[in-house]
């Protein structure tokens, strides 16, 4: 019975591929592991401490994709605009063609809601063929988010940089994290001081995580992260990332996104075809102008969807006529009601 008991466990420990001194850490968890009681409560928190030693990656990472021109296709197919962005982006994958180096700037990507922050890190893991990871940091305000419970305490677990490895299971995914401008600082520490050895590069290959207690090895992971407003990330913070700036979207490039992106979307969405609806660029420039007031696209993305469902609720009633229903100015306005803000000169 006691082989059975151990066996998954060693074999568990053989896979993983640790570095030495983890293996060695593992070997000797898994020697009190064997000499503890089966109904002991330290058997099982030993048994939760060797599962989290095998299943973070330690090896397995996955190729990147360096190619240029397949990276800008993937970029325009994702989004319009943003060609500074995009520029920085093709830069950094050169230098890592030409380099082989694994260090580089943390890219910081600051701009109202709505731009396509998060998106665009999903872009950027599909360009480099690498896996994508998100951690949301908004309302954070414990330390232990970040570098674990210690185990001593009753339910401790590692913080959410080693759960997310874990989940990604390879040691070089894109690492995108979120609202870093909205963590908060109280009693049980400052998460952001916590961040400083995650993103730092002279100290990410030594990343301490409490519940693990080893030295965790974060130097190939690419991290992004995210803010509306760079005056609310920490100043030591903001000194190790490089700041790419997202100001918004004109007129113009709203309806272009709108027609490439969130008509098929949301379209698609309502169980509707190109046969059953069609919007005019008179209409858009009209939802866009009278129902919306913003830098970012989601509050556009809403309207057309309200559009689509109020279309789709006339084809059921069969109160729409048998050809396309047009969207333009009139039936927008009927549609969504009297606009919401005031008419001005178009310059499209």
């Amino acid at each position: 019975l006691a082989v059975v008991r151990f066996k998954d466990e060693a074999e568990a420990i053989a896979k993983a591929k640790m570095p030495k001194d983890v293996e060695e850490r593992a070997q000797r968890e898994m020697g009190r592991y064997e000499r503890m009681p089966s109904l002991s409560p330290e058997s099982a928190i030993a048994r939760t401490y060797l599962e989290w030693l095998t299943e973070v990656p330690w090896s397995k990472r996955t190729r990147d994709k360096l190619d240029l021109k397949k990276a800008r296709k993937i970029l325009d197919e994702d989004h319009y605009g943003l060609e500074r962005v995009k520029e920085r982006i093709l830069e950094f994958l050169a230098v890592r063609k030409l380099s082989k180096s694994t260090r580089g700037p943390v890219l910081c990507l600051v701009g109202p809601p709505g731009v396509g922050k998060t998106s665009l890190g999903r872009s950027i893991a599909r360009a480099m063929g690498r896996k994508f990871v998100r951690v949301s940091l908004g309302g954070v305000r414990d330390e232990a988010e970040i570098r674990g419970h210690r185990r001593t305490y009753i339910g401790a677990m590692p913080g959410r940089i080693l759960q997310s490895m874990k989940k990604v299971e390879v040691v070089n995914p894109v690492f995108m994290l979120d609202e870093v401008d909205k963590m908060s600082v109280d009693f049980r520490g400052d998460p952001s001081a916590a961040l400083l050895e995650v993103l730092d590069p002279e100290q990410n290959r030594n990343f301490s995580d409490h519940y693990l207690e080893i030295d965790y090895d974060l130097h190939e992971v690419f991290f992004i992260t995210t803010a509306n407003s760079e005056y609310y990330i920490p100043e030591a913070l903001l000194d190790r990332m490089e700041v790419v700036r997202l100001s918004g979207y004109s007129p113009f490039e709203k309806v272009r996104i709108a027609e490439q992106y969130l008509i098929p979307k949301q379209v698609g969405e309502a169980g509707l075809t190109e046969k059953q609806i069609k919007f005019t660029r008179e209409g858009l420039e009209f939802a866009i102008y009278r129902y919306t007031q913003e830098a970012g696209v989601r509050e556009l993305e809403r309207q057309i969807a309200k559009l689509c469902r109020k279309v789709a609720h006339r084809i059921v009633e069969k109160k729409a006529p048998k050809k396309a229903v047009q969207i333009d100015s009139a039936m927008v306005q009927e549609l969504l009601g009297p606009p919401e803000y005031p008419a001005v000169e178009p310059h499209l």
